[in-house]
């Protein structure tokens, strides 16, 4: 089957393509087959809400979730997915991949599933971007083969602007050009940020008669503050980015609001397990000392410092590692 490749400017095309193709399955008891490429986190979180609620309104009612890492069992895995559940006569489980990485063990459980899907259960995976390794892998071949795979474009920095005037109107609001403008370079890239600071301009009050008037560059500037764009969470998505200059803002502006640093050092190791190995490893030695700099159990640097050095580390593309 094709990959689906969807415009994140026009989010109204996921649902409509989820339940042309879950009506399409008709009543055949073999469960469906979705997998949810995308590193945008918002994007992605957004996409899976859809699918969950398209796949309860097809029946699919009970839901279990797994991350699995290299102690999972896939035989179990596999064997728990094909019995019978107590709960519901529908299940959908969910299986998420952060580094598009199943292992060998776990390439063979996915084949073995797309080749004889168990009746009345659904597999959804949440994949990171299709790049040429996860293309080329025979799981995924596997995966456009029996199943629905759809790739949510990355959105260029050109596009921001756009994404944010059409959230803005699915809240109900408007704003001028100026302003729109201003919010995405405010928030840097970050469609997160972005969003969450069109929430919040959803719930302020505005002054009477001036309801439906679009929002000024003034009225944006007053009601946003810098609190979206040094968000702990995605600190680690920074640093991978490669932009030093971004990365040691925001680490700076983390610490003069008071953030723990065992949050940050979360984050940064999530997201540097998904560099490539020779990089991973050394990211993750670094943060490693950084966490023990944090629990005072070395003083070799302030770990702050060691954070900003990590920053500049992943912004050297010609590094050895």
């Amino acid at each position: 089957m094709p990959l689906h490749r969807l415009d994140p400017r026009r989010p109204e095309g996921l649902p409509r393509l989820l339940t042309d193709k879950l009506a399409a399955q008709g009543t055949s008891s073999r469960g469906p087959i979705w997998a949810i490429c995308c590193e945008e986190p918002i994007l992605q979180r957004e996409a899976l809400d859809a699918l969950r609620a398209c796949l309860q309104n097809a029946g699919f009612e009970e839901r279990i979730s797994d991350t699995p890492d290299r102690s999972f069992d896939w035989a179990e895995w596999l064997a728990n997915a094909k019995s019978r559940s107590l709960l519901s006569d529908k299940r959908s489980i969910e299986l998420r991949l952060p580094t598009g990485k199943p292992g060998l063990e776990g390439s063979k459980a996915i084949q073995a599933w797309c080749q004889n899907p168990p009746e009345d259960v659904c597999l959804s995976l949440v994949l990171p971007r299709v790049d040429k390794t996860l293309a080329s892998s025979s799981w995924f071949k596997a995966l456009e083969q029996h199943g629905q795979v759809i790739s949510i474009q990355e959105l260029p920095a050109s596009d921001r602007p756009q994404w944010i005037a059409n959230r803005l109107a699915r809240a109900g609001l408007s704003a001028e050009p100026k302003a729109v403008a201003w919010l995405a370079h405010r928030c840097e890239g970050n469609l997160t940020a972005a969003a969450q600071e069109v929430d919040k301009l959803a719930h302020l009050p505005r002054p009477p008669g001036q309801e439906k008037t679009p929002i000024s560059l003034e009225e944006m500037q007053s009601a946003i503050t810098d609190q979206a764009r040094f968000n702990p969470f995605q600190l680690g998505e920074t640093l991978v980015a490669g932009s030093a200059s971004r990365s040691l803002r925001m680490i700076r502006g983390l610490r003069e609001e008071g953030e723990p640093l065992p949050i940050l050092i979360w984050s940064a190791a999530n997201a540097c397990r998904r560099l490539p190995e020779a990089r991973a490893r050394e990211a993750m030695r670094q943060i490693a000392l950084i966490d023990t700099m944090a629990k005072g159990l070395s003083y070799e640097q302030d770990p702050w410092v060691a954070l900003e050095r990590l920053a500049l580390f992943l912004d050297q593309p010609n590094s050895p590692y």
